[in-house]
């Protein structure tokens, strides 16, 4: 029938391009794909973890069980881990197709301070890192000739001017490698002490140029050892005279 007015002309259906359905068919076929079951986390990976157990980390991560790989908030799981103060940096990576890889960066124990039946485990800012019910590691350093006043995880511990300073002793000897090493005795904060365990004192002077004085200690300490020579005591107080003997 003769169309007088028009009105199939005005009202044809639009056509949609090509394109936009070839475009809008791959959106829906690659979101079916990136969310079906070949990228759920099958395997999460801890690196770098030597004070934390994998299973610790796993549970300060945080991770839902089998997400999708794309949806695991990377950021906000790295934000957890940093959260505890045994870590000092986290980092989280998807590692196609199913599992996720943790990064951790760990806070070392420079040295050990009793309080209360436990030990408090120092980073190298004589921060409160962890308690432990028993030393872990014989090379770490008990410190020594000073009581704390506050102890709480995650802060520091007072008083904070010996404490500090002892754990910066310890860390100065952990970068050395120094090997047996027993207490840092900060009772006399003008003459740190370091005590091994095969029973020689090694006397340091005050924390003004320590770090020199270290140097020239762990040097003569290694000689002594290396020669199975019989010595009490070295004395660096003097750094250009150091002196060592028996008592």
């Amino acid at each position: 029938m003769p169309d007088p007015y028009g009105y199939s002309e005005r009202y044809q259906p639009a056509k949609v391009p090509f394109a936009a359905v070839a475009l809008l068919f791959l959106a829906v076929v690659g979101a079916a794909f990136l969310n079906s079951p070949y990228f759920l986390v099958e395997r999460v990976e801890v690196v770098g973890a030597r004070y934390l157990s994998e299973a610790e980390v796993l549970v300060m991560a945080g991770l839902p069980e089998r997400a999708n790989i794309f949806w695991v908030p990377v950021r906000e799981v790295e934000r957890r881990l940093m959260g505890a103060p045994r870590i000092a940096a986290a980092r989280v990576r998807r590692w196609l197709p199913q599992t996720i890889v943790i990064e951790v960066e760990e806070r070392d124990t420079v040295a050990y301070m009793p309080y209360a039946g436990y030990f408090v485990d120092l980073d190298a800012e004589g921060y409160a890192i962890a308690l432990s019910e028993a030393i872990a590691d014989p090379d770490t350093p008990l410190l020594v000739g000073v009581r704390p006043t506050y102890v709480a995880v995650a802060e520091q511990v007072r008083p904070d001017g010996p404490v500090r300073l002892g754990a910066m002793v310890g860390q100065a000897l952990a970068a050395r490698n120094v090997p047996m090493v027993s207490e840092i005795d900060v009772s006399d904060i003008s003459n740190i002490v370091v005590r091994t365990t095969d029973g020689i004192r090694i006397m340091l002077g005050a924390a003004e140029g320590i770090e020199s004085r270290l140097n020239v200690a762990d040097s003569i300490l290694a000689s002594v050892r290396e020669q199975g020579a019989k010595v009490d005591y070295i004395d660096v107080r003097v750094e250009t005279r150091p002196v060592m003997g028996n008592q």
